[in-house]
C-alpha cells in the first residue's frame, strides 16, 4: 500500500473513530453512564441466576460500576471535543484544503499534550491507545503535507 493510500485510509479510520466518539458523547451525556450498571445487571441476570460467581459477569457489572461521576464528566468533554475535531479536520484533508495540514497537525498536537498530560491524573490505557494512533497521523500528515508540495 502506498504512504497516500495508507494517509487516506488512515484518515477514513480516524473520521470513523470521531464518529463513534461523538456517539459516546452523546450516550453519556443521555446518561448512559448511569444506566449501565443495570442494564450490565439485566443482561447477566440469566447467568447469575445460574453461577451467581461467574468472573466474566462478576467483573463485568463491577467494572461497568466503577466509572467514577468526575470521568463521566471528562469523557463526555473529552469524546465530544475530540470526535468533533477529528471529523472537522479530516474532512478538511480529504477535501484537499492546504491549511488542513497545517491545523491537523496542530490540533493532534494538543490533543497529544493534553492526553500526555490527563494520562498522569487517571492512567487510561484508552488515553494512551488515542495518543499513539495521533502521533501515528500526525506523522502520516507531515508525510503527505510533503508530497503534496
Amino acid at each position: 500500500m502506498t504512504s497516500h493510500k495508507l494517509y487516506v485510509a488512515t484518515l477514513a479510520a480516524k473520521a470513523g473513530l470521531g464518529v463513534v466518539q461523538v456517539v459516546i458523547a452523546v450516550a453519556l451525556i443521555l446518561g448512559a453512564a448511569e444506566q449501565a450498571p443495570g442494564f450490565a445487571r439485566w443482561i447477566f441476570s440469566g447467568e447469575l441466576a445460574e453461577n451467581p460467581s461467574d468472573f466474566f459477569a462478576t467483573k463485568i457489572i463491577a467494572a461497568v460500576g466503577a466509572v467514577p461521576a468526575t470521568d463521566v464528566a471528562f469523557y463526555k468533554i473529552y469524546f465530544s471535543a475530540h470526535g468533533l475535531l477529528h471529523i472537522g479536520v479530516v474532512g478538511a484533508l480529504l477535501y484537499g484544503a492546504r491549511w488542513a495540514h497545517h491545523v491537523g497537525i496542530a490540533v493532534l498536537a494538543g490533543f497529544v499534550i493534553y492526553q500526555t498530560i490527563e494520562w498522569f491524573h487517571i492512567h487510561s490505557t484508552m488515553l494512551v491507545v488515542l495518543t499513539a494512533i495521533d502521533l501515528f497521523v500526525i506523522y502520516l500528515t507531515v508525510m503527505e503535507n510533503r508530497r503534496s508540495h
